[in-house]
């Protein structure tokens, strides 16, 4: 539905007040001076952090939208795809977020009105999601170990940003790496036991840092790459960095990628584990599956 067809749309607006960059500016002026431009009808919703995902499933019921437009980090741009899931309903993203991970995959700026009129120009494809043990979905990327532990911390210690975010990845690494083991099985390939610092099963390309942790990855294409970092020696780390903001990482050594629709790791101590900027409870397995063209997003 781009430009010359949102005519007479109607979009509800899911906004998180308490997102990193909270609301900026004057929300309710620019989207009554826009909806009065280009004809569109509007409702906003503003997250709670309570039954947030009843309260939209009531906003569709009575207000029915065409496009649902969340506003917030990764977080609130996952609760919604969710109750999207094979509708066709169109999602689109305005950052707002500590993590912009997704929006930042899909070059939406972070400028609210910028973002917004993107969302009202561009057209919307379909994009899949990965489903990880039967009741979470994945956008964006999830990890086991290292970078799930320092999500954890940022949430702990209520930070913010990437200054943030390179702190506590600098309180992580002071304490020592922690490489775990685990068995991983993927169709066409043997069962096989590795040892990581971190493994990453990735729908997109980068973090919402900018990192490539996927130079080959692609929302549409009906996979998903697992990325397995291996225990490195400390002298690697610069190499690392610049295989990051290179997209070159799948070239190096000690990295092993696999491509794959389905996939379950076994790991032999519980490990931390996040989705899409989520920290979930510790496991010992993790189970992957892609549901292809799960949802139709804006600017994908």
């Amino acid at each position: 539905m781009p430009l010359n067809t949102i005519l007479k749309s109607r979009i509800l607006f899911v906004i998180n007040p308490s997102s990193g960059k909270g609301e900026r500016g004057d929300v309710n002026s620019m989207l009554t001076r826009f909806s009065e431009e280009m004809g569109f009808e509007y409702a906003v919703y503003r997250t709670t952090g309570k039954e947030d995902e009843k309260e939209v499933k009531r906003y569709l019921e009575k207000f029915q939208p065409h496009t649902i437009i969340a506003v917030g980090g990764d977080g609130t741009v996952n609760m919604v795809a969710k109750i999207l899931i094979g509708s066709d309903i169109r999602l689109g993203i305005i950052p707002a977020g500590s993590a912009n991970g997704l929006a930042y995959n899909l070059g939406i700026p972070e400028n609210f009105e910028a973002a917004l009129k993107k969302n009202l120009q561009d057209a919307a494809n379909p994009v899949d999601v990965i489903k990880m043990n039967g009741k979470h979905y994945c956008l964006h990327l999830g990890d086991i170990g290292l970078n799930a532990r320092i999500v954890k911390r940022f949430e702990k210690e209520g930070s913010k940003g990437m200054l943030g975010y390179g702190k506590q990845l600098f309180k992580e690494l002071s304490e020592g790496k922690t490489s775990f083991s685990f068995y991983i099985q993927v169709p066409g390939h043997r069962r096989k036991k590795m040892k990581a610092e971190m493994v990453v099963i990735a729908n997109a390309k980068s973090f919402g840092t900018g990192a490539i942790i996927n130079p080959t990855g692609k929302l549409n294409d009906g996979k998903f790459e697992i990325i397995i970092i291996r225990p490195y020696p400390w002298w690697f780390v610069a190499t690392f960095i610049y295989a990051f903001f290179t997209g070159k990482l799948h070239k190096m050594k000690y990295i092993r990628v696999y491509s794959a629709s389905e996939a379950r790791i076994t790991l032999l101590d519980p490990q931390e584990f996040q989705v899409d900027g989520e920290v979930l409870p510790k496991t010992e397995l993790v189970e992957a599956e892609i549901i292809p063209a799960a949802l139709m997003v804006i600017g994908a």
